[in-house]
């Protein structure tokens, strides 16, 4: 099922309900990215409250490999965020989102993944669904010990995790916790999920700037050859998921975020306050226990 097809079966219910240099810098999308030298970028999520996956943000990101794939100079890419308790939140589930764009994420990411380019997530506040499968789909992925959050919560709405994470996470972190995480549809602090693979390392958040920043340097300084080699022969013997495995993650999600089950669970979330208020967000894994059953929920 295509994507517009999705949107148009939730409409209805929804509807219902109402560092780095300043030189050569771009403030214009929900992606601002810095060029801290030649060879080191930095991308930051700037699109408050949420970092929401938007039409918006996808274009700006596809732009942005485009330009990495086009300047031979840039060997290291940063992917942090500049809005407070959140990476990114989510897909966007109150507007529609143009179903080529979508269809473009993984040929797009896969794309990004055997660039010569080092691509760090830097995760300081909540990374859910959509959001936890970006950083997942980055080279290596730094997280704040005391403020990054990391959740695939769509089965508590009845559907999968769309987004590549079905097809990552068990690269990442083995079968039983892959499990553990989209079935559970719990949070994981950082600690826990640089335990479990899921992320590189937890650091302090204080020093979280610091060390991204010098271990983006230390990358950056050194001779491209090596690292375009290194990239290239890792990438055989990890086996990222090809775009045709995260291509059928996304048909099965939307074969099940088109029932009806779906749709009513989505709609009460919204009116309790999903994509629209801060402490839902921040709280949504709990949350998701109000909607469980068949419903009607009266909370």
């Amino acid at each position: 099922m295509k994507l517009t097809v999705f949107l148009s079966l939730l409409a209805t219910p929804l509807m219902v309900l109402s560092l780095a240099l300043s030189i050569d810098t771009n403030t214009t999308t929900p992606i601002t990215v810095t060029k801290v030298s030649p060879s080191y970028w930095r991308a930051t999520f700037s699109f408050p409250p949420f970092n929401i996956q938007t039409n918006a943000w996808y274009a700006a990101l596809y732009d942005l490999i485009s330009d990495l794939a086009a300047d031979p100079a840039v060997k290291v890419i940063v992917f942090d965020s500049s809005v407070p308790d959140f990476y990114i939140a989510h897909f966007d589930l109150l507007k529609p989102v143009d179903s080529e764009l979508v269809d473009g994420l993984w040929s797009n990411v896969t794309h990004l993944a055997n660039l010569p380019v080092l691509s760090i997530a830097a995760v300081r506040g909540i990374a859910h669904g959509g959001g936890a499968e970006f950083a997942a789909a980055m080279d290596v992925r730094f997280a704040s010990r005391e403020k990054a959050v990391f959740g695939q919560l769509e089965v508590g709405l009845g559907s999968l995790p769309g987004g590549g994470g079905i097809s990552l996470l068990p690269r990442l972190v083995g079968r039983s916790r892959a499990l553990e995480i989209v079935l559970g549809a719990q949070d994981l602090d950082a600690d826990t999920a640089a335990a479990y693979g899921w992320i590189n390392r937890a650091v302090p958040d204080a020093q979280l700037e610091d060390f991204v920043d010098t271990f983006a340097r230390r990358v950056a300084s050194f001779d491209k050859n090596a690292i375009v080699e290194a990239k290239r022969i890792i990438n055989e013997r990890a086996g990222f998921p090809t775009v045709e495995e995260q291509a059928e993650d996304w048909k099965a999600a939307l074969s099940l975020l088109s029932t009806s089950g779906v749709q009513t669970r989505v709609a009460k979330m919204v009116e309790l306050g999903l994509q629209t208020d801060v402490d839902f967000e921040v709280h949504a894994a709990d949350r998701l226990m109000e909607v469980q059953g068949e419903g009607p929920w009266k909370v």
